[in-house]
């Protein structure tokens, strides 16, 4: 007889598991936001959209990370990614935190790389640029 093998569930797509939108709120401001989980699965995905808008972005880029569920270092590597973009190019970004996973990896990542943040939307969009 033949050992069994265990199934292991599938993964939902990364798609399923994020959700990541670009928008032009205001001349000045572009906002991307997400909602679920950042991982090394849909780290790609959340690459693509915001380095993607960087060459169309107004001056302001704001990273909306307030709906984010879980965020791992592959996140925290896009957004170091697009902050050396964006330098290249005279935008800024800044980040909309909140969730415990976001604050916890930002601030064990303050000797590598430092953000602008935001406690809120509101506050984000309407500081200054």
């Amino acid at each position: 007889m033949a050992p069994s093998r265990a199934t292991l569930p599938s993964r939902p797509a990364p798609e399923a598991r994020l959700s990541v939108s670009v928008t032009a709120p205001s001349e000045k401001v572009t906002l991307c936001a997400l909602a679920g989980e950042v991982d090394f699965y849909t780290a790609d995905q959340f690459k693509n959209q915001l380095i993607g808008s960087l060459s169309t972005a107004a001056p302001l880029v704001v990273v909306d990370l307030s709906q984010v569920t879980f965020f791992a270092v592959a996140g925290l590597h896009v957004l170091i990614e697009a902050q050396a973009w964006a330098g290249h190019t005279g935008r800024r970004i800044r980040l909309v935190t909140g969730p415990r996973c976001v604050d916890r990896l930002l601030q064990v990542a303050g000797d590598v790389a430092t953000f602008d943040t935001a406690a809120n939307l509101a506050d984000a969009l309407l500081g200054p640029a």
